[in-house]
């Protein structure tokens, strides 16, 4: 938000002035930022104001795991995203009315399938590969009802 114009982070230049009718976000660098509601919506509400100054809808996404500290254990029970991150981002949505697709849970599944989650990565980190962005895509298709 801070970003001078002609940046190309510069949020107004790049997301307002494009006049979209819809907006999908999903911050994975925001998981260290945001630790509670509190400090998420502080930070939220600015991007939620601008998009309904706008007219732009907003739909926002949890995140796949970003660290080894976020690897889920891999045994007969399904694990949850325990990042305080993506119950607030869950939180917010729900009480601002704004739509919310829930990657994070397809990617807790994965511990059920028997599928390590660094392998839908393309650095085994943070980047997900085709078949990581597809569960993004399948948790988006379930908002718009398949």
């Amino acid at each position: 938000m801070a970003e001078p114009p002609g940046s190309p982070k510069n949020f107004k230049e790049k997301i307002l002035d494009a006049k979209p009718d819809l907006v999908i976000s999903e911050f994975i660098n925001d998981c260290g930022h945001y630790q509670n509601i509190e400090s998420l919506t502080k930070g939220y509400s600015v991007i939620k104001k601008a998009f309904a100054d706008n007219g732009i809808e907003w739909i926002v996404m949890t995140p796949h795991y970003d660290t080894w500290a976020h690897q889920p254990n891999f045994g007969d029970k399904m694990v949850r995203d325990t990042r305080p991150y993506v119950w607030a981002l869950r939180e917010y949505a729900m009480e601002n009315n704004i739509a919310l697709a829930d990657a994070s849970l397809r990617w807790d599944h994965l511990a059920l399938e028997g599928v390590p989650y660094t392998t839908l990565l393309l650095n085994a980190i943070n980047h997900p590969s085709a078949q990581g962005m597809k569960l993004y895509a399948d948790a988006l298709m379930d908002i718009f009802g398949k």
